[in-house]
């Protein structure tokens, strides 16, 4: 292992040992895990910056062996060609350079926070030398300005904080582009109150940059979650026509919350520009009383006729996810049983337990439950909490005076909603269990 800020300034020498320069950068490719380093940049004895391939490095020597890398007035670069020999090439635009990366935010995924690079951390793997990580604590800082002797005389004062190149997403907006950029769904794997933060420490230039990453599921969830100055600077800068796209797009409750912190004459602009069923909806929802039900309930709901059997209702939720039209995996804790499909009028509900167990030719009408807890349309969030901790239910439907189902109140919206806004603002990271400790615990 190696520091970026060691490695800098190391004599390059050719086959012959004949002195070539000064190392200045190196030039990586972007992987799931490592950056690749293809090649160095070197400064040579004439002042000139010159680019070669990697393949070219035979060896990086420290004072006792070649894989020991102590400072930066140890290590030399011997090279396997000689000079005359070498192809140099130009540095490219769109070359990504570890030097590159120091003094420059980027987000820490596992941290769920923005973080300055103060150094690079280098590591060899079968003769390839990569990129394996950032540098963001005091340690770096002292090694980068020369005073790194002042942390090992104080380890304690002084700490070393590394970011596994797996956990970093770059700001550069060069590199963040599909075609480069291997690992742009980091940020859009986390959770949008984490985005939300995320966006708060971020310039705009590099806000929008990273809104712009997410789907439009996970960029309507954020704009929700998000302060006030956060969503008003990205809504701000909108054409109508992304709005338009991303209001058709999302369940009509989360189109009537993004409405709701636009001004007025904005939010009816923007319902003006969409399809007159879908505008309707979303009126009738921003004309509900804030304090309920059907201000804060969710419209994506699982609903099956009473005419259902087990086996065509599992065949139903299979064809819902396949359109990507079913409600979030996290509220399907029950499905609802209503008259007909064109009627909707709420008759039942069962659990996803009862239907996997029952038999694929039962009706519905036999193994569902009859007697439905509901609130309807006009109930208060307090009057919903308590109504779940009475029954010890995570959800509830929602229907209108003639039973009509509505929708659904999950009770992580509710504790959301009652939950003082000081607890909503504080940022707590907790323990997560990650995607690639799973897969090592598989293996």
């Amino acid at each position: 292992m190696a520091y970026f800020s060691e490695l800098k300034n190391a004599k390059v020498y050719d086959a012959s040992g004949k002195e070539m320069g000064v190392l200045v950068d190196l030039v990586f490719v972007d992987g799931t895990s490592y950056g690749e380093i293809t090649h160095l940049v070197f400064r040579d004895l004439d002042n000139y910056k010159k680019k070669v391939t990697w393949a070219y490095v035979k060896e990086l020597k420290g004072d006792e062996q070649s894989t020991v890398l102590k400072n930066n007035n140890s290590i030399q670069i011997h090279l396997n060609v000689r000079s005359r020999e070498m192809v140099h090439f130009f540095i490219g635009e769109r070359d990504m350079l570890v030097g590159d990366m120091l003094d420059k935010q980027v987000i820490d995924v596992n941290g769920v926070k923005v973080v300055r690079v103060n150094d690079v951390v280098l590591r060899k793997i079968d003769n390839k030398l990569y990129v394996a990580g950032v540098c963001v604590g005091s340690k770096s800082f002292l090694r980068r300005i020369g005073a790194g002797p002042l942390s090992s005389r104080f380890p304690s004062f002084f700490k070393e904080q590394v970011i596994p190149w797996k956990s970093v997403e770059r700001l550069k907006s060069d590199v963040h582009d599909l075609r480069i950029k291997v690992q742009k769904t980091k940020v859009n794997e986390l959770h949008p109150e984490d985005i939300a933060d995320i966006l708060e420490d971020l310039p705009q230039r590099e806000r929008v940059m990273i809104f712009n990453t997410l789907d439009k599921k996970k960029a309507a969830q954020t704009l929700i979650a998000a302060e006030s100055d956060v969503h008003d600077s990205l809504i701000k800068n909108w054409k109508m026509e992304r709005i338009k796209e991303l209001m058709e797009n999302i369940p009509e409750d989360q189109a009537a919350d993004i409405l709701s912190m636009m001004s007025e004459t904005k939010a009816q602009e923007v319902l003006s520009t969409l399809r007159k069923e879908r505008s309707h909806k979303i009126k009738k929802i921003l004309n509900y009383s804030p304090e309920s039900a059907g201000a804060v309930m969710h419209t994506q709901f699982t609903a099956v006729p009473l005419h259902f059997t087990a086996r065509e209702i599992i065949n139903h939720l299979r064809k819902l996810a396949a359109e990507h039209q079913t409600a979030p995996s996290e509220h399907l804790f029950k499905v609802y049983v209503v008259d007909s499909f064109k009627d909707n009028h709420l008759v039942g509900v069962l659990s996803v337990k009862n239907l996997l167990i029952a038999p694929p030719r039962a009706k519905v009408d036999s193994f569902m439950k009859k007697e439905v807890i509901y609130v309807t349309l006009e109930t208060s969030k307090d009057d919903i909490a308590k109504v779940m901790a009475r029954y010890d239910l995570f959800v509830l439907p929602v229907v209108d005076k003639d039973k009509v189902l509505k929708g659904i109140v999950a009770a992580d919206d509710v504790l959301h909603e009652l939950m003082p806004s000081k607890w909503r603002q504080e940022r707590l990271i907790p323990k997560r269990l990650r995607k690639d400790k799973v897969m090592s615990l598989l293996q």
